[in-house]
């Protein structure tokens, strides 16, 4: 049986920035902002619960804002996306 190569792993590190805020820091090196766009875009959106908002990517940090009331569901989607999340 052939399969589709899987995509390549990309690695965030997320920090807590108050009760249901978080920042998403990716450590995979992204050339341009475009891919970095495109990685949140197509990433870590999907990710997103029902109530969940990211804010607007920072290119210059390669950060983006997460507020979440369930943080290990969307940590578990990540999984999915093939996001891996340094531990702290």
């Amino acid at each position: 049986m052939l399969s589709l190569p899987s995509k390549p792993w990309k690695k965030v590190k997320i920090e807590a920035v108050s009760d249901q805020h978080f920042r998403i820091v990716f450590l995979t090196e992204m050339s341009t902002e475009a891919s970095f766009r495109a990685a949140v875009e197509e990433d870590i959106a999907p990710c997103l619960g029902p109530r969940d908002e990211l804010g607007a990517p920072d290119w210059t940090s390669r950060s983006v804002t997460l507020t979440t009331l369930d943080l290990p569901t969307f940590k578990r989607n990540l999984v999915f996306a093939c996001v891996m999340i340094e531990l702290e």
